[in-house]
């Protein structure tokens, strides 16, 4: 049995946020994914900086969390997981020390959960790897921007049926644009693929649309507050992107986000939709059926979040 939230009631939407049960395990930094309306937890971190390795899963249907054990997948935070075909690609993220060149990631994984087999992959071309944000095509992966010392504004096309990376030079002729950056989300909707926010110099708010899969065009920017560390999530109609934090340097606010916003690719407009009970970064979140999940990660405090919510849209 799901409980009401009593935060906020957008007068016009009327969207209310909704909580749901709580992971048995808080943790920040984790990665998610969607398969046959259950979605499945990986990694992440807890208060102390502890790594994990494990697979959870949460079913809707009955509100539950069930623990798949551990992975043979090193410990880290921030991996990134694509779905195509029934089958779950991921690994990458970062496990250790600023700089040093062997904690940030390369491995990539083939994930079945119907027969809870891992088989390895060819590694991810370079060590960009930390939080990097990944887009599905039919047959090939898009995989990019991630963190490793500075920022870049690399992508990589990965085909599934060869098994093989290969380097698409997206922003050469695009005049610099998307800024390179860390932190940013995307996904993938409607068959096109959307990203943007994150951080350089500054928290950012540009939005783009990887076109073709050879050439970023811009979008509408997200409303609202710049930000990084926010994420988003995808069904046939829209993207929801919630929270992140506002940050421009180390002399400025650190001002974690509430915000609930919908993007729809047709009119290339945002929509605001509910304030969240508390703010949140280095979350995750999900869509099944009708409903926007989100939760897990950080709030203003620092504490480290077990509490999942959900709006009907």
């Amino acid at each position: 049995m799901t409980m009401l939230t009593a935060c906020y009631q957008d007068p016009d939407l009327g969207y209310e946020v909704h909580s749901c049960a709580p992971m048995p395990v808080a943790r920040a930094s984790a990665t998610c994914f969607v398969i046959n309306d259950r979605a499945y937890v990986f990694a992440g971190r807890d208060s102390e900086g502890v790594l994990y390795n494990d697979l959870w899963c949460y079913t809707p249907a009955t509100d539950s969390w069930e623990s798949l054990g551990a992975t043979p997948l090193k410990e880290r935070v921030n991996a990134t997981a694509c779905v195509s075909d029934g089958k779950v690609y991921i690994g990458l993220g970062f496990n250790g020390l600023y700089g040093r060149d062997t904690c940030y990631l390369q491995d990539w994984w083939e994930y079945s959960p119907q027969t809870n087999q891992w088989t390895q992959l060819a590694d991810y071309p370079n060590r960009y790897t930390d939080d990097a944000t990944s887009f599905v095509g039919p047959g090939e992966l898009y995989v990019g921007y991630g963190f490793f010392w500075n920022y870049r504004r690399d992508m990589f096309r990965y085909t599934i049926e060869t098994n093989q990376w290969d380097s698409i030079d997206v922003h050469a002729s695009f005049k610099g644009y998307p800024p390179r950056s860390f932190g940013g989300t995307g996904c993938t909707c409607q068959g096109r693929h959307f990203m943007g926010t994150g951080y350089f110099k500054s928290s950012l708010n540009w939005w783009a649309e990887l076109v073709d899969g050879t050439h970023w065009e811009a979008r509408a920017a997200v409303p609202g507050k710049a930000r990084t560390l926010a994420s988003s999530a995808a069904n046939n109609d829209y993207v929801y992107l919630c929270g992140g934090v506002q940050y421009g340097s180390v002399t400025t606010t650190f001002d974690v986000l509430r915000d609930i916003r919908r993007y729809d690719p047709n009119t290339n407009s945002w929509q605001f939709l509910a304030v969240m009970p508390q703010g949140l970064y280095n979350h995750i979140c999900f869509t099944i059926g009708n409903r926007f999940y989100y939760g897990l990660g950080e709030n203003a405090e620092w504490a480290v979040n077990k509490q999942m919510y959900y709006i009907e849209d």
